[in-house]
C-alpha cells in the first residue's frame, strides 16, 4: 500500500515483481510548488497559487505536546476534533483527490494510499506534486506501509507461532532474523522520506497479526503509532505495547445508516472536549456529507491522527489490551513449513556471503532485497490454500524464482534443495533451453525465470507486473507456401493497459539473417538499442511486436532501417501470440535463417522501457551506476551453452552486448 514506493511485491505476486515489489521503491516525481497549492484545471493552465492556512501544531500521541505549545492542545484543534483515515480505492484519480482537499482548507486527513496510486502520466505527476504540498503544509499526513506485507512476528522468530490462537500442527526449522524486520522498516522509511520529505509518524501494519516484539523495532525509528485494519462501529485503541495501535472505525453501508451512525458517534464529539477516531473513509466527499449532517460546519474540526492525545479520546473509543493473533494461515501446513525451510536456506547463504570477505555492499544490498521479496506475507498465506482459485503452482514458481534470484545475484550455485522446490528430490525449477524440429516446425525453448537481464534486473514497481510477463519460454517458426508464422510463448501475458492485441508489457524484437553472409546486412540493433550482432549474423530484416501491433523493417545500407509492412499479429492463448509474415516479403528458406530474439519492456508511452538503479512504475531496476544506459534487454533467446547473464553482463566492463543468433542447424 505504499503508493510512492512501488515495491512491490502485495499479492503473491510477480516473482521479482513480487521480488522487487518488496524492496524497491521510487522517489516522487515532479517539483514541489514554491508556495500555495496549484490548481490544474482541464485546460492545463495553472492559475495563481492559493495561500495555505498555517498548519496546526502537532500533538504527539500518548498525550505529550511540543514544548513550544505550552503543553496545550492547539487552539484550532479544540474539543470535538475528528481524525479521519482516508483509504482511497486503487482507481482514484490522484489529481482530482488532491484538488478536492485543496478546495477545502479546513479538511485535514491521514492517508493510507494503495500501491500504484500515482501513475507515470502527466495527471498523476501533477497530483503527486500537489499532494507533496499538502503534506508539507500539514494538511495531509501520509501513513507508511511495508511493501510485500511481511509477517513480522514470524520473521523475528517462527517459534512465535507457538503462541498462536490456532496452534500449528508442526513447525519448520527455526527461522529467526529480527534484523530483517529492522531492514525492511528502514528500507520503507527511506522510501517514505524520499517521497514525502518528512519522517513517517505512523505505519500501517499488515495482516492484523501483531505480537509485540516487532513494535519495539518500529519504535526505534521514532514511529509513534500504528494502524490496524478497520472495525465496524466504534474505533479501538490497543494499549500496552511499544507503540499504541489504532483500529479505525468503519461506517456502515448506506447513506441513511452512515448519517445516523455519524450523528450518534463522531459528530456527538463536537460538543465535548473529546477527540474521536480514527474513522475510515474511502471517498473524500464523505467529509462534505458529515459537514452537512453537523448542522454547523464551523464547529466541526478535523485532526490528523498524530494530533490525537490518547488521554483525551472520546469514551466511545474502545480501549483494549493486546490480543494474541492466529498465525496458522502462514505456518504449520506442509507447504508453508517447506517454504520457511527454503527461505532459511537462502537467508543463511546471504549471511555466509556477507561474512565471506567477498561481498561488496551493492551486491549484498541486492541480495537482501531479493530475500525481503521472498519474505512477502502473501506467499506464505497462499501456500497450502490453493491461492487465487488455482494459482497455487504459479505462486510456488514465483517464490522459488525469487530464491533463485538471491543466488544469481551473489553469483553462487543454487542449492539442490531450492532447485527441488516443494517436492523433495523433485526436478529443478528451471527448464533447459533446447531446439527441436518437427517436420517444418522449428521450436526453441528458453529457460524459465530468466527474465532478469544479466541476472540482477528487477521488475518495475507495481503489482500489475505479473511474474513471467517478460519471460520468453518458446519461440517457434512455422513456414508454409504462403506465410511464415512466428509464435512466442511467455510465462504470463497480462493486459492491464488494455492493448488491442491482449497483452501490455513485452516488446519483442526478432533480427533475421536470411543469407548467412558475413557483413551482408546490419550489425547494429534498431535505433535506440545499444549493442551489436556478430559479423556472421548481420541481419537483413527486423521484426518488432508489442500489444499494439507488429512492424517489419528492412536493412538499408547507409540509411536507417525502412519500415516495409505491418504484419498481422494476434494473441493465440493465455500466454502466447503470433505474427504472420507473407512469404513474398522475405526470400530463402526459414530453416536456414538465423534469428536474434530479444525481449524488452514496452514503456507506457511506447518504445523500450529503461532500466534504472531502482525500479519504478515505468522502469526496471538493478542497473549499475554509470554514465552508460543499462542494456534494455530483459530476456534473450540464446543458443544452448551460451549464458544470457554473460552476454548482457559485459555492460559492467563498459562494453555493449553482442547478441548471439540461434539457427536450426
Amino acid at each position: 500500500m505504499f503508493a510512492c514506493a512501488s515495491v512491490a511485491v502485495n499479492r503473491a505476486w510477480t516473482v521479482l515483481s513480487a521480488c522487487l515489489a518488496l524492496g524497491l521503491f521510487t522517489g516522487c516525481l515532479g517539483p514541489l510548488p514554491p508556495k500555495g497549492i496549484p490548481r490544474f484545471p482541464s485546460d492545463g493552465r495553472p492559475p495563481a497559487p492559493e495561500t495555505l492556512p498555517a498548519p496546526a501544531t502537532s500533538v504527539p500521541v500518548e498525550g505529550a505536546v511540543p514544548e513550544e505549545s505550552g503543553g496545550a492542545v492547539p487552539e484550532d484543534i479544540f474539543g470535538g476534533a475528528i481524525a479521519v483515515m482516508w483509504t482511497p480505492p486503487a482507481k482514484t484519480d490522484p489529481l482530482a483527490a488532491a484538488q478536492i482537499l485543496a478546495d477545502h482548507p479546513s479538511w485535514r486527513v491521514t492517508a493510507v494510499l494503495p500501491d500504484n496510486f500515482f501513475g507515470d502520466d502527466a495527471n498523476a505527476r501533477q497530483g503527486r506534486a500537489l499532494f507533496q504540498t499538502l503534506v508539507s503544509s500539514g494538511r495531509v499526513e501520509m501513513v507508511m506501509t511495508l511493501p510485500g506485507r511481511p509477517l513480522m512476528p514470524l520473521l523475528m522468530d517462527t517459534d512465535n507461532a507457538k503462541s498462536s490462537t490456532g496452534p500449528p500442527a508442526a513447525l519448520p526449522p527455526r527461522f529467526s532474523w529480527p534484523e530483517d524486520v529492522t531492514g525492511q522498516i528502514a528500507l520503507a522509511r527511506r522510501a517514505f522520506r524520499r517521497c514525502w520529505k518528512v519522517d513517517p509518524a505512523g505505519v500501517a501494519l499488515p495482516w492484523d497479526a501483531v505480537l509485540g516484539p516487532e513494535l519495539s523495532e518500529i519504535a526505534k525509528f521514532k514511529i509513534r503509532w500504528a494502524v490496524l485494519p478497520s472495525t465496524p462501529a466504534a474505533p479501538r485503541l490497543v494499549e500496552g505495547l511499544a507503540v499504541p495501535l489504532f483500529r479505525p472505525a468503519l461506517p456502515p453501508p448506506g447513506a441513511g445508516a452512515r448519517r445516523d451512525w455519524a450523528i450518534r458517534g463522531p459528530l456527538s464529539a463536537t460538543g465535548s472536549d473529546a477527540f474521536w477516531g480514527p474513522v475510515q473513509v474511502n471517498a473524500l466527499e464523505e467529509l462534505a456529507a458529515w459537514e452537512s449532517w453537523a448542522g454547523d460546519p464551523d464547529r466541526l474540526r478535523w485532526a490528523l491522527l498524530s494530533e490525537i492525545p490518547t488521554d483525551r479520546l472520546s469514551a466511545d473509543v474502545i480501549r483494549e489490551p493486546p490480543s494474541t493473533p492466529d498465525f496458522s494461515p502462514w505456518i504449520g501446513d506442509i507447504e508453508e513449513n517447506r517454504a520457511w525451510d527454503l527461505l532459511g536456506i537462502a537467508r543463511r547463504a546471504v549471511e555466509e556471503f556477507k561474512n565471506s570477505g567477498q561481498a561488496d555492499l551493492r551486491t549484498l544490498d541486492l541480495a537482501m532485497r531479493a530475500v525481503y521479496a521472498a519474505e512477502s506475507g502473501g506467499y506464505f498465506f497462499a501456500f497450502g490454500h490453493d491461492a487465487d482459485g488455482g494459482r497455487d503452482a504459479d505462486v510456488k514458481r514465483e517464490f522459488l524464482a525469487t530464491l533463485h534470484q538471491v543466488f544469481q545475484i551473489m553469483v553462487r550455485p543454487v542449492p539442490a534443495e531450492i532447485r527441488s522446490g516443494f517436492a523433495r528430490g523433485g526436478t529443478a525449477v528451471e527448464a533447459e533451453g533446447s531446439f527441436e524440429r518437427i517436420g517444418s516446425l522449428l521450436r526453441w525453448r528458453d529457460p524459465s525465470h530468466d527474465d532478469r537481464g544479466p541476472g540482477a534486473y528487477f521488475y518495475p514497481s507495481g503489482s500489475q507486473f505479473e511474474s513471467g510477463s517478460w519471460d520468453l519460454r518458446v519461440f517457434e517458426v512455422q513456414p508454409n507456401d504462403e506465410t511464415i508464422t512466428l509464435r512466442f510463448e511467455f510465462g504470463a501475458l497480462p493486459n492491464p493497459w488494455k492493448a488491442p492485441l491482449g497483452f501490455s508489457f513485452p516488446l519483442v524484437e526478432v533480427y533475421i539473417d536470411i543469407n548467412h553472409s558475413p557483413g551482408a546486412g546490419s550489425q547494429e540493433f534498431l535505433p535506440g538499442r545499444a549493442g551489436l550482432v556478430e559479423h556472421q549474423d548481420a541481419w537483413e530484416y527486423a521484426l518488432t511486436v508489442d500489444g499494439w501491433g507488429a512492424r517489419l523493417f528492412q536493412y538499408v545500407p547507409g540509411a536507417a532501417p525502412r519500415a516495409t509492412a505491418n504484419p498481422a499479429a494476434a494473441k493465440t492463448g493465455p500466454a502466447a501470440f503470433q505474427v504472420v509474415l507473407p512469404r513474398r516479403l522475405l526470400r530463402g528458406d526459414p530453416a536456414g535463417w538465423g534469428y536474434g530474439v530479444t525481449v524488452l519492456g514496452r514503456a507506457p508511452q511506447g518504445g523500450p522501457m529503461p532500466v534504472g538503479a531502482e525500479p519504478g512504475p515505468g522502469q526496471f531496476g538493478g542497473a549499475e551506476l554509470s554514465d552508460r544506459p543499462a542494456p534494455p534487454f530483459i530476456d534473450l533467446l540464446t543458443p544452448e551453452g551460451v549464458s544470457q547473464k554473460r552476454v548482457l553482463g559485459v555492460h559492467r566492463q563498459g562494453q555493449d552486448p553482442t547478441l548471439p543468433f540461434v539457427r536450426a542447424e
